[in-house]
């Protein structure tokens, strides 16, 4: 029974879940058999199983189990031998080119226990490489697999930084590539705008299928972009829909006006229109602490009762401060410190005590020649 599942990720097939029943940690190395070959791979993700994983009559084959942690041999080979699989790609380039080939040799994976080279590229088109492949064998006397990759995978094994500013999805998490159609974006009332709208690797954005479901379900509750609505005896058209804040805007050619999807439902039904507009909190019940919506409440609360604490404190201290001062100005005290304090923090300077008395003179100005120039 596996006691945790370990995701390691690979340059030629992205994330994958390995089974293990030994204590891994996060950056470990560890020797998995791939559908390319056995190489080492970093585990960068562990966790528990599900129970519904664990049921899964597939679950062994889903998550293989790792072969082994990797030894000392295994990690002074992985280091010995990358110099010679940069002279592999060199050179496979370079018989590439001397055969008119159009390719681009990306990255080459020498296995651990086998005497064989994963060697990944990219093409615009299918690439006949039967003739490359004797040549490499003639020069490495190892069993070659070239494999061709698309322009999401190069963008895998480069990595990047997205619009959301995050690493690129593809070389964190996602372990196979799905469909992105133009409709999708469509259907998120995005603006169709194709540069925008693609990710590094100039394919439309994998993330534009993650809310996709969601949208599909509450489309069919808001009206159609263009849909006539009449309203204060005035035709009104659908021009843009929010979903996220819960706004309808609706134009008639000179006045916009606002509704709620609530709002224009009851206008449709020959209603009167609530005035008072209540936006939604999109963050509302999200946890943004990482320790969950409870701890995520207490900590608000706590922010809540210090400033409350902090605002009685000010008016304690203000209330102290009114009652120490002294009230009566018939006070000989209050005459002397209160009065005198004042005129000193006005920066009021009485003529009497001025030592320079030049500076109170008034001299005129004599013109000389110069100025008439």
């Amino acid at each position: 029974m596996a006691t945790s599942l370990i995701g390691i990720s690979f340059d030629f097939t992205g994330l994958c879940y390995y089974q293990t029943n030994k204590d891994v940690e996060i950056g470990s190395l560890v020797v998995c058999n791939t559908p390319h070959g056995n190489y080492i791979g970093k585990v960068s993700k562990i966790r528990k199983p599900t129970e519904k994983e664990l049921n899964n009559p597939d679950f062994e084959t889903l998550y293989p189990p790792v072969l082994r942690m990797a030894t000392f041999q295994d990690q002074r080979f992985a280091e010995e031998n990358k110099d010679k699989e940069i002279e592999i790609s060199r050179m496979t380039q370079q018989e590439a080119d001397l055969l008119s080939l159009d390719m681009k040799v990306l990255k080459s994976y020498l296995d651990v226990e086998d005497s064989k080279v994963l060697i990944t590229f990219i093409a615009d088109g299918r690439i006949d490489f039967r003739e490359l492949v004797k040549i490499l064998n003639g020069i490495f006397h190892l069993r070659i697999e070239l494999r061709q990759i698309g322009p999401r995978d190069k963008a895998r094994l480069v990595g990047g930084i997205g619009l959301c500013g995050l690493p690129i999805c593809c070389s964190v998490f996602l372990k196979s590539f799905d469909g992105i159609s133009i409709a999708m974006a469509k259907n998120q009332l995005l603006v169709i705008n194709i540069p925008k709208l693609s990710g590094q690797c100039g394919k439309l954005m994998c993330c534009l299928k993650y809310e996709d479901e969601t949208y599909t379900e509450i489309r069919p509750l808001y009206p159609k972009i263009g849909e006539k609505i009449t309203y204060k005896n005035s035709t009104y058209e659908v021009s843009s829909i929010n979903i996220l804040n819960d706004t309808i805007t609706l134009y008639n050619g000179s006045n916009y006006e606002y509704f709620t999807k609530e709002q224009l439902e009851r206008v449709k039904n020959g209603l009167e229109k609530v005035e008072e507009v209540v936006f939604k909190d999109i963050n509302s019940g999200v946890d943004l602490s990482g320790f969950g919506l409870n701890e995520t409440n207490n900590r608000i609360n706590k922010i809540k009762i210090f400033e409350e604490k902090h605002i009685e404190d000010i008016k304690n201290a203000k209330e102290k401060k009114t009652k120490n001062k002294p009230t009566n100005k018939n006070n000989r005290y209050y005459t002397h410190t209160y009065q005198n304090k004042s005129k000193k923090d006005s920066g009021f300077i009485p003529v009497s005590q001025i030592a320079d008395k030049e500076v109170l003179s008034i001299k005129g100005v004599v013109k000389k020649e110069d100025d008439n120039k």
